[in-house]
């Protein structure tokens, strides 16, 4: 528990330093994703971001079904910060802390309904294309991958990763 709320902080703090300075300009972004958690099955979600003029993000990110008696959800979080190392300005790179929030439920139509929310702090690294920049409007197209330590089975180094493709467009204000 207390891991946790450590973890909760020190996104948060990030997240407040991300536009503790004046910018110039804010974007924000929506768009469709598709969410590959583990079994090499896309399931759809939904993105939402805000990136200042110097490409540092924040993202939200969220998927969830229901199937049967059973819900699913996954939301993620993440702080990304611009690492440029290709020489094209459409093509972008980032890198930065995640935080996810897994919920998983069964509503049992004759006895007691069980749950379960579990939260994890990881690392995120992004590749991202511009596709097209208008006035204040743009498209792009990104790929996300999420790295978190899969709880008690950190001893063993095994990970849990979602990865995230993105189809956004972006406003900037």
């Amino acid at each position: 528990m207390r891991l946790r709320f450590l973890a909760v902080n020190a996104l948060v703090l990030a997240l407040v330093s991300l536009w503790s300075k004046p910018v110039k300009a804010l974007e924000l972004r929506a768009g469709q994703s598709w969410f590959e958690q583990g079994d090499y099955l896309l399931e759809p979600g939904i993105t939402l971001g805000a990136e200042d003029a110097e490409h540092r993000s924040v993202r939200f990110e969220f998927t969830g079904k229901t199937f049967g008696n059973f819900t699913q959800a996954t939301g993620i979080l993440s702080l990304n910060l611009p690492f440029k190392i290709f020489p094209w300005e459409s093509v972008y790179t980032s890198y930065g802390l995640s935080l996810m929030d897994e919920y998983t439920a069964y509503n049992s139509p004759h006895g007691k309904d069980e749950s379960i929310h579990s939260m994890n702090l990881g690392l995120n690294l992004g590749l991202g294309w511009k596709v097209w920049q208008g006035e204040n409007w743009s498209a792009q197209l990104e790929w996300n991958s999420h790295i978190f330590a899969a709880g008690l089975a950190f001893i063993f180094m095994t990970t849990a990763r979602k990865t995230v493709f993105t189809a956004a467009v972006g406003y900037e204000l």
